[in-house]
This record gives C-alpha cells, structure tokens and sequence, in this order.
C-alpha cells in the first residue's frame, strides 16, 4: 500500500511515516491534508465480525489523534487533517460509514489543532487503487488475492429453485463421476452439487472485482477460459473408462493455464477461479460424460 501511496498522490507530496513505536498510529501524510491508516482483517470472517473489526480499528486509531495530538503536529508540521483515510480491502456493512460519520463529529468537537474544519473520516477499499494495485505487486513480485463476497443462503435457495435444469445437470453429471454404486451416494453427489453452486457464485463474485480491478486481464481471463471450453466439450466426446479422472484431468489443466496466464494472482484466487469455471461448465453442458 505504501507503494500505492506514493504512486497515487505523488502529486500531493505523499509522506510515509515508517511502523515504529512512533509512528501515531498512521501511515503516512500528504502535504495537502490526507492521512492513512491501513488494516487487513483475517480471511473468511462473517460480514457482523467484520464491521466489529473494522469498526473497533477505526475508533482506536482515531483515538491516537488526541494521545499523540503534540508529535503528530510536528510530523504534519503545519498541515492540517482534512481527510482521515482508512484503507481496508473491502467491507460489507454501510453501519461502518455512519460509525466513521459519528467519530468525525467527535474530532471536530475535541477542538484538536491538527484538524481542519472540514475533516472527514473516509473508507477506501481496494476499488480505490485500481490502476495502483498490479503496479505495486509487480514491483514486489508478490501476488493478488482477490476473495470472493460471501453469498447469503437465501440467494442460493433463491437461484436453485429458478434454475432447477442447470441443477439436474450437475446432480446428473456427479452421479457419472462414480464408476460404481458407493454407499450414500445420493448424499455424496448432493454434496458435490451444493459445492459446484457455491463454486459458481465464488467466481462470479470475483470476477465482478477482477473486471473493476484489472479490466483487460479480465478480458483475457474470458478468452482463455472460452477457448478451454471449446477443447473440453471436444474431449467429453469420445468415451472414457473413467469419468472422474477425466474431470480431475479438467481441473488440472484449467489451474495451469490460469497459472501460467496470470501469475500474480495467488493459488487461492487460481482455484477458486478454477473451481468457478469447472462449476460454470458442470451447470451448463460443456462439460459432460459419454
């Protein structure tokens, strides 16, 4: 992020202030007034434990501004806050903007003299450093991880229930999976068949991030997996002595392709997407079994 400060308000003279004891609880400065603060929740918490830590975050490091008011003002040296920027991957709950509305409220009635008259407390996500974002990873060698929102159960109901021949697809196709009659096997493929759902929205989900984040990789993305497509419906043609090895064989060679065409995404990201596309084809019809 620190990368994507100093390319994105370069203009603004974007000071970093380096993680120490010291450093007031902020990332860094602009000289016209912007100051950040960054945090990064842990994966896969429910969208309530988000807005707690989000929440409870912003209200502690608001409070370093009055603990710390004499050594910020000699970092600012002279600027005045305008803009209090709390930079997080996503979040979920519009109760964080009215909390940050709340605190704002409560700055300007401290009177603190590092703090203009028109200070905001704002929320940036990663839609904000759009152009930034890929720039920064490349510079780092590091690799993207883009999650997928978490679908609420009744949408899912809602779609099952709307698109009941797509979900006679999977379930038809996960019973050709297995070569002989196991036990429990109506709750095996019901299984696979709520998983290749959730798959599908997964993907959806990040896709709609991706194209925000990176549109022509996007694009590419599309491409490749359309011209995958058409070589797995052209091998589901021809019999196999072995369905699910067949699907596992599609699996693989859609997670190397996406490795090798977009490297700095991370494997959490690759499978997913993986996983959403084997779903997508599943649902449909490219991908079927003689």
């Amino acid at each position: 992020m620190q990368i994507c400060f100093r390319l994105k308000y370069e203009s603004e003279h974007y000071q970093p202030i380096p993680a120490s004891s010291g450093d007031c609880g902020i990332e860094g400065f602009t000289k016209t007034g912007k100051v950040f603060q960054c945090y990064c929740p842990d994966n896969n918490i429910t969208s309530t434990a988000l807005y707690e830590k989000q929440r409870d975050k912003i209200t502690r490091d608001l409070g370093k501004l009055s603990v710390y008011v004499d050594r910020l003002g000699r970092f600012l040296n002279g600027v005045k806050i305008k803009e209090w920027i709390f930079v997080t991957p996503e979040y979920r709950m519009n109760d964080l903007i009215l909390h940050c509305n709340n605190k704002k409220k409560e700055l300007l009635d401290s009177n603190l003299n590092i703090i203009d008259p028109s200070f905001q407390v704002l929320i940036h996500d990663i839609d904000n450093f759009i152009a930034q974002i890929p720039i920064a990873l490349n510079s780092n060698a590091q690799k993207l991880t883009i999650g997928p929102d978490i679908t609420p159960v009744s949408a899912i109901i809602t779609w099952r229930e709307q698109e009941i021949d797509l979900v006679g697809n999977a379930i038809r196709k996960h019973n050709k999976r297995f070569s002989d009659n196991p036990p429990n096997l109506e709750d095996k493929v019901n299984q696979l068949t709520e998983a290749t759902i959730k798959s599908y929205f997964d993907r959806e989900s990040i896709l709609r991030r991706w194209q925000n984040l990176h549109p022509q990789d996007y694009d590419r993305y599309l491409t490749l997996i359309s011209q995958i497509e058409e070589e797995v419906t052209e091998l589901c043609m021809f019999p196999t002595q072995n369905n699910n090895q067949l699907y596992l064989s599609f699996r693989t060679l859609v997670k190397e392709r996406l490795k090798d065409n977009f490297a700095y995404l991370d494997e959490t990201t690759i499978t997913t997407l993986m996983n959403g596309a084997i779903a997508d084809w599943l649902l449909r019809c490219p991908l079927d079994f003689e």
